[in-house]
């Protein structure tokens, strides 16, 4: 079997090696044996998806192997990620389950696992799973009332009280607000429904919330910047969120338009909220780095993925963390991104302020190339010309940017990352680096 696990979990194509159901079925049998061992009350698991067209499909059959095996299924209609890496350890659940392919095209599918304590789980223990399901151990089927149980679940208030006891936002300061949230088609379409404007006081405006099965992402949400600035414009708001299909990611737009990324909002809790180090990853902006260093804050960086932002923030007590791309951990809230949070934060700190969100914005990014580069063999970042042109290429950058060349997660591509003062050098670099990948791929 070839490696399941990406960046973030397992994705793919829906009904195409490894999204298929028969890796659903496994996969639900290694949780069994991982995460359940035999005890006298009754194990649970929780599991939901976004919106896309074959996520009943894959719930389904996830859900009729757990309850073949007597574990509790309790499904989360239509939940976002971090929505249900909170009521797992609310419910008390042995683990969750999230069928999901992100900001992927709706034919993508994919699953994120997560612990009893709503973690995401480690590469240890992902390997751990992979090996598991290698083995294919026979496993007793329950019979009698020994049989899993189904519960249903359309609405859940466990995670709007914490979101509301998280959020702090005077209804007075915010009733002259008005709030453009793009929800990409995906679970927020459901999930505002007018909660935001009774509990905050504030006026939203909801675009991309109409999913149908096969919207979700399209031309949308946050991987369409384009889309929530034109509609703060439009609108005339002073502030757009958009997020993406699972709603672990976030952009927002000021008041002129303009994007705030996962960087930007790092910098404006850091700023702002006392902290010492908070943690990004190898792709944060090299601008940001140094914006935090002349305010005495520290960046740790690591792996590309919010689950290694994470794992890191548990060990050191880091109270914030991002990726550029938009997932932002805000540890007092939640252990994983949370979009919608992230981006109100925002809205919380223009109101205490009495600032613009333009005013918010504290640095101006370096110029970033990227490119990606179609392979067919992962092992041709090893060859020796292409490990060569990437060391040149660092030590040219080196105090003045940054070059990333690395393995994506969900696609059979090489992303390469150059960032740096000058566009033009930045380009020339990036040209030669695939010219000579491309050469050593054929």
């Amino acid at each position: 079997m070839h490696k399941l696990f990406g960046t973030d979990g397992i994705r793919g194509i829906a009904n195409e090696y490894p999204m298929t159901i028969e890796t659903c079925q496994k996969l639900a049998e290694a949780i069994v044996v991982k995460f359940c061992s035999p005890r006298e009350d009754r194990h649970s698991v929780l599991i939901s998806r976004d919106t896309r067209l074959s996520g009943e499909m894959f719930k389904n059959a996830m859900t009729a192997i757990l309850c073949s095996l007597g574990i509790d299924v309790r499904h989360i209609s239509h939940s976002s990620t971090p929505e249900l890496s909170i009521l797992v350890p609310e419910y008390k659940a042995s683990a969750g389950i999230m069928i999901s392919a992100s900001h992927n095209p709706f034919y993508y599918n994919g699953i994120k696992i997560f612990d009893e304590f709503g973690l995401k789980l480690t590469d240890v223990e992902e390997q751990e799973l992979e090996k598991i399901m290698e083995q294919a151990p026979v496993l007793p089927r329950a019979t009698g009332k020994s049989i899993g149980t189904c519960y249903f679940n359309d609405k859940c208030c466990l995670y709007r009280k914490r979101f509301e006891n998280s959020l702090h936002l005077s209804k007075e300061s915010a009733k002259n607000i008005k709030v453009v949230i793009d929800c990409a088609n995906g679970h927020s379409s459901a999930a505002l429904d007018g909660w935001l404007e009774e509990e905050f006081n504030f006026s939203v405006v909801t675009i991309n919330s109409s999913p149908n099965g096969v919207n979700i992402n399209e031309n949308c949400g946050v991987i369409h910047p384009q889309i929530i600035s034109e509609a703060v414009l439009h609108h005339g708001a002073n502030l757009g969120i958009a997020l993406d299909g699972d709603g672990d990611r976030v952009i927002v737009a000021d008041e002129n338009g303009r994007i705030m990324d996962g960087d930007h909002i790092l910098a404006l809790l850091a700023t702002y909220e006392e902290c010492e180090e908070v943690i990004s990853t190898v792709m944060a902006n090299f601008a940001l780095e140094k914006y935090l260093s002349s305010i005495g804050v520290r960046l740790v960086r690591t792996d590309v993925g919010d689950r290694y932002i994470s794992e890191y923030m548990q060990k050191s007590g880091a109270k914030f963390g991002a990726e550029p791309s938009g997932h932002v951990i805000i540890r007092s809230h939640a252990l994983t991104g949370d979009g919608l949070f992230a981006g109100l934060k925002v809205l919380e700190h223009m109101l205490r302020l009495g600032k613009k969100c333009s005013e918010l914005r504290l640095f101006e990014p370096y110029p970033t190339i990227q490119e990606n580069v179609p392979i067919t063999d992962r092992s041709v970042i090893n060859e020796k010309s292409v490990q060569q042109t990437i060391r040149k290429f660092e030590k040219q950058l080196d105090g003045r940017g940054k070059l990333i060349v690395r393995h994506s997660g969900t696609e059979p591509v090489l992303r390469i990352c150059a960032e740096g003062e000058d566009p033009a050098e930045l380009q020339q670099l990036v040209d030669t680096l695939v010219q000579v990948i491309l050469g050593n791929s054929q």
